[in-house]
């Protein structure tokens, strides 16, 4: 027979695993890409490259599949700002089709019902990125929303609660996505935003845009990559922002934020709950996310003069931007940022990769006119 102590122990063990498969999926659950302990190695970006905007166009793709093959879901720091991406990088490439093929069924099985929410997999926080990118993605195709898209932006607004945001968006302190309640808001006002221009957007979507606003206004931004956000999408909805100051002070936040070198920090962005394991403060140098997200944005929110030209400084921070993503791509093609929260899962480069790639599609694409 089994011992009281012994039984005991297997009990606790059983109890420990039953707790771990109920919580919510977060980064910390995704095996280590290094195989170095956590935090006991000095992150190593690597060696950088010749820029070849085509390399880093097939490194996101094949970031992308491998994530889909072996996750199976979509995630903001992995293929999700990808999904978004692939419009506007290769519109002409299949990636753009498989992509939103994966998204569609992903997001049909359980807004169908054939398969329940576990974990991560069906998670609030997943269904509503994976409809925003997707919703994104309609746009930059220059098409109607999807019947798949329209389904989830439905199923979408049943999940948001009287807030005005959704308050089982995953926070566990894997910024900038994973970290509050106020990322899902803002990326969703963007997405509708997007799908406007081409297509009028339904009376229940102005109304529930019109509430993820309302509590944005409420709940002031914790850092400046969510002023960043909201910036963006206050390119679709003014009356987010409170006046015009705040639009030209957040802007001014962004531009004075930007290093000598060109680039940004993690630090530069971060509010005060981005805390690394430890306690350890973020990453004062300039790295590849912080500095593609915050170009992209300025390209997106143009900071433009009363006779429509971006202003000068404006300008010139985005050039700077863009010649620091050009000089910075790293062999193999992507752009590689350490984990805001924890070494081993540096899985932020997807995303940086995926906003690089969009902003020098974009820059080169206006001339900065």
């Amino acid at each position: 027979m089994l011992s009281i102590e012994l039984i005991t122990i297997l009990s606790s063990l059983l109890l420990s695993s039953i707790g771990i498969f109920a919580q919510p999926w977060c980064m910390d659950q995704v095996p280590a890409v290094e195989q170095t302990e956590p935090d006991k190695k000095k992150f190593d970006a690597g060696p950088v490259q010749d820029f070849s905007f085509s390399d880093g166009v097939n490194a996101l793709v094949a970031a992308k599949q491998d994530w889909r093959a072996k996750r199976k879901c979509v995630s903001c720091h992995t293929n999700g700002w990808g999904l978004a991406a692939q419009p506007v990088i290769a519109p002409k490439s299949e990636e753009v089709a498989v992509g939103r093929e994966f998204a569609q069924d992903y997001l049909k099985k359980y807004l169908d019902g054939k398969v329940k929410p576990n974990g991560q997999h069906g998670s609030t926080e997943g269904m509503i990125a994976t409809t925003a990118f997707l919703v994104m993605s309609d746009a930059r195709m220059g098409k109607k929303m999807h019947k798949v898209t329209r389904q989830a932006l439905a199923h979408a607004w049943k999940l948001l609660d009287e807030s005005g945001t959704w308050e089982d968006w995953l926070q566990c302190n894997w910024p900038p996505f994973e970290s509050d309640a106020e990322f899902g808001p803002s990326l969703m006002l963007v997405a509708l935003g997007e799908i406007h221009e081409i297509v009028p957007l339904e009376k229940s979507d102005q109304e529930y845009a019109l509430r993820l606003c309302a509590y944005l206004q409420k709940n002031r931004p914790l850092s400046l990559h969510a002023k960043a956000m909201r910036l963006w999408a206050a390119r679709y909805w003014p009356d987010l922002l409170r006046n015009e100051n705040e639009a030209s002070h957040w802007r001014n936040e962004l531009l004075n934020s930007q290093g000598e070198d060109g680039g940004w920090s993690m630090a530069s962005l971060a509010g005060p709950a981005w805390k690394r394991d430890g306690g350890e403060e973020q990453t004062k140098t300039s790295e590849a996310y912080p500095t593609a997200f915050a170009t992209y944005v300025l390209l997106q929110v143009k900071a433009v003069s009363p006779i429509g030209r971006i202003s000068e400084n404006s300008r010139e921070a985005i050039s700077k931007g863009l010649f620091w993503l050009k000089s910075n791509q790293r062999k193999g093609g992507e752009w590689s940022t350490r984990s805001p929260r924890r070494d081993r899962k540096h899985y932020i480069g997807r995303a940086a990769t995926s906003f690089a790639l969009m902003a020098l599609a974009v820059g080169d694409s206006e001339k900065l006119k």
